[in-house]
């Protein structure tokens, strides 16, 4: 645990500093100087482009996390693996290509109605597509060189420190929109750029083609694996995307521009559980590798134990703190608000689930994984037609969180009855009792200062009323660690300054 607690406090410190830049450029800047179309257009590119590379990786990432461990040796340069991994994305990159030209006009005839812009920069997609592609191989490459630091500050740090300036060329009339777009792409094609030059600076971009009976003997079963996982997971993209490209197709791409708004605002709860899985997932291949199903346990339930804390106190900061956040947005914005609800709890069951994606996709069970997903990617788009005719945005919002909470069970119920370990303790059940009453009745306090201090009030309150409690039922016991841990350091610094 300690690579993971030290790699991960670093990481969300990045990540956290890289969601303040976020929260400016898609909370202020978007929402007041794009129209909501075109927000819509900015935001739903990005999603489309990563359906894009997952199609073109060919499985090539979770060939990695996967097989890497078997293959590490710089002596032999890693027996050729890098090599034969580039070649199969850029393969797959060719064949998504083909795929993407061929069914542009089917593409157009679905969106050209409600969402013209989508259809007009579509060509944009294919370098976003190829920059989310190589950005995903050579992430999941330094991390299982356990370099998990750098990758995060060029993805959240330094490529949203370039949409700002995009944004503000635009919003300073010093380019179009159209020569947004093109800024704005070029933006997302830097990480990649950044992460590929430091492994060659590092001497570890060892590209060499070497056929080794390593890789002879694994290849056939890696090439399986990799397919495997390119429908897994390009289903899985599609699962958490169908929302927003339905929106997209069966409203309009305004009402998508809010949408998408409101799940990036609750993508800030799960920014500490990706950085917790950014360094876990080499941990739990090593687990499988040496088959340590007692630490295994141990990483699953406390990272669950941790996540549904720290993913409610944050649930709740943003929730009592909605107002202050549209505010600062467009009047049309404030439509979000039941959306963001509905995502949110998807989204905190989903973190709470914890490491089982992980321990699932890097088993010997990873085939069935495909079965749960296809069969909700199903789910999800028969909930979102029922239910975005009858209540619009709302309703893919419902329909999302129903197919996270349901997705969720099934991976969690597998894994227990598999592999005899599953995530929850008993004390967390108490969590949503705790919770969902600050949660109401901070919707009768009306803001009575200014928004500068109305924020750090109600969060201060809110936090304290929830973490009170959970830390007197002990229900992560990281969690207190880290409370008593806070509390001794600041005693100290109080005492040292007297």
């Amino acid at each position: 645990m300690g690579i993971v607690q030290r790699d991960s406090f670093r990481i969300t410190v990045i990540s956290y500093a890289g969601a303040a830049i976020g929260y400016l450029n898609k909370i202020f800047l978007f929402t007041n100087f794009l129209e909501t179309e075109q927000v819509g257009l900015a935001n739903l590119m990005i999603t489309i482009s990563l359906i894009y590379a997952q199609v073109a990786a060919l499985g090539s990432r979770t060939i990695i996390l996967r097989f890497f461990p078997f293959f590490n040796d710089p002596k032999n340069n890693h027996h050729g693996f890098l090599f034969a991994i580039m070649a199969l994305a850029l393969s797959g990159f060719t064949i998504a290509t083909l795929i993407f030209l061929v069914f542009q006009k089917p593409f157009a005839l679905i969106y050209q109605d409600s969402s013209p812009l989508l259809v007009e920069y579509a060509v944009y997609l294919v370098p976003l597509g190829l920059a989310t592609l190589f950005f995903n191989l050579f992430e999941s490459y330094l991390r299982c060189l356990y370099q998990n630091v750098i990758p995060s500050f060029a993805h959240e740090i330094i490529l949203r420190i370039m949409v700002t300036v995009s944004i503000f060329l635009f919003a300073t009339g010093l380019i179009t929109f159209p020569g947004f777009v093109a800024v704005y792409v070029g933006a997302y094609c830097v990480p990649p750029l950044i992460l590929i030059l430091y492994t060659a600076r590092k001497g570890w971009l060892k590209i060499k083609p070497v056929w080794t009976p390593l890789l002879r003997r694994l290849g056939r079963i890696m090439l399986v694996y990799g397919l495997f996982s390119l429908v897994n997971n390009l289903s899985g993209f599609v699962l958490i995307s169908v929302d927003s490209l339905m929106v997209a197709g069966m409203i309009d791409l305004g009402a998508t521009g809010i949408y998408t708004t409101m799940i990036f605002i609750t993508s800030v709860m799960l920014t500490p559980y990706r950085s917790m899985v950014k360094v876990s997932g080499p941990l739990v291949a090593g687990f499988w590798k040496s088959r340590a199903m007692g630490q295994m346990k141990e990483l699953y339930r406390k990272a669950s134990a941790s996540n549904l804390v720290v993913g409610s106190t944050l649930f709740l900061l943003l929730w009592v703190n909605l107002d202050s956040i549209f505010y600062l947005m467009a009047p049309e914005y404030e439509k979000g608000r039941y959306v963001f609800l509905l995502l949110g709890i998807g989204k905190l069951f989903d973190m709470t689930a914890g490491l089982n994606a992980t321990i699932l996709l890097t088993s010997k069970k990873y085939r069935w994984d495909l079965a749960f997903t296809l069969s909700m990617v199903a789910f999800a788009i028969l909930t979102n037609y029922l239910f975005i005719p009858a209540w619009g945005m709302e309703g893919a919002a419902f329909a999302s969180m129903i197919t996270l909470l349901l997705f969720n069970l099934l991976r969690i119920a597998f894994i227990r009855y598999h592999f005899r370990i599953q995530p929850f303790e008993p004390r967390q059940a108490l969590v949503p009792f705790i919770l969902a009453p600050i949660m109401f009745f901070s919707g009768y306090v009306d803001q009575v200062v200014h928004i500068l201090v109305d924020i750090p009030l109600r969060s201060t309150i809110a936090a304290f009323l929830f973490l009170l409690p959970v830390w007197l039922l002990k229900i992560s016991p990281d969690i207190n660690r880290l409370i008593r841990n806070t509390i001794t350091s600041a005693l100290n610094f109080l005492k040292g300054n007297r």
